[in-house]
Order: C-alpha cells, then structure tokens, then sequence
C-alpha cells in the first residue's frame, strides 16, 4: 500500500497487511491485537516494513491492547541490529471491534505520550488502528500533534498496492 503525504511517499509493506487480517476482530471471543511498526526512511520515502505480533506478556482483552515494553524492545533491537541499524521504531498499531476505527481518547494520549517520552531517530510516527472492515492512519509530528489522518475500506487495499 503506497500513499503520498506532503512530498514523501509512505509504503506499508504487504506483508504487514497480511498479518493485520490475521487479528481482525471478527468475531466476539477475538480480543485487541498489537504491536509497534518499525521501517526505514530516505530523503523521499518512508517504507513501514515491520511489525511485531501479540505475545503472552502483552494485556488483551476485547477492549484493550497494553504491549509490552520489554518485548516491544527485544523487537525493536533486532530489528535495528539485522537491519545494520537502518530500520527504526516508526510507531504502534492494533485493532479495535468496529468496522471502520477510530481512536479513542486513551489511544491518543498513550500514543503522544510514547512519542514525547522516549528518544525516537524519526520526525514522523504512525498509529494504525485495524478496524473489522477499515484501517485508521494517522501521522503524528514529533510534538504529538496530528499531520494527517484517513480511514480505508480494508477491501480497497490489495487493490491500490
């Protein structure tokens, strides 16, 4: 999935677009997944290429997505060191039981408060929300302010990749 926000390109791997759909929420039992977004930046282009995936020290339920740092970390690390410190944190993502998301008001300040407190080697961050039937895309600045957001029907994304 390709996008142009100002005059940088963003790509979103397909490969995270396939482990997105593995935790849509489409049924009752399914709770809240997540992870961070890690990817690669040059002069024109910024390529989401990573994210991790749920694991038994994060806090799920079908409302409520806590990660954990501690793995969140593991995963950055190796991501950096494989990627000869190239690849980077770029942000958070995970789902909600809606069909199109929406942040909510815990979903903003959590994300602007990672965003403020930890010392990222990014100017832009990106919190996705995977919805039953949408994706929500917000990019955030570094002072935690919101430069763009969209909502995609998730059956119109194989289609512009």
């Amino acid at each position: 999935m390709n996008f142009k926000f100002e005059n940088i390109v963003i790509i979103i791997n397909e490969n995270l677009l396939d482990i997105f759909n593995k935790y849509i929420q489409d049924d009752d039992k399914k709770k809240e997944a997540g992870g961070i977004l890690t990817g690669l930046i040059y002069n024109d282009k910024i390529e989401i290429c990573s994210c991790s995936i749920p694991n038994s020290y994060d806090k799920r339920s079908r409302y409520n997505f806590v990660r954990s740092k501690i793995t969140a970390q593991e995963f950055l690390t190796t991501r950096f060191s494989i990627s000869d410190g190239r690849e980077i944190y770029l942000g958070e993502w995970h789902t909600h039981p809606e069909q199109i998301p929406t942040p909510s008001y815990c979903d903003v300040l959590s994300f602007r408060k990672t965003i403020k407190t930890n010392k990222f080697y990014s100017d832009l961050f990106f919190m996705i929300i995977v919805g039953t039937k949408g994706l929500y895309i917000a990019i955030y600045n570094k002072k935690g302010k919101i430069c763009y957001e969209s909502s995609l029907e998730l059956s119109k994304l194989r289609a512009t990749s």
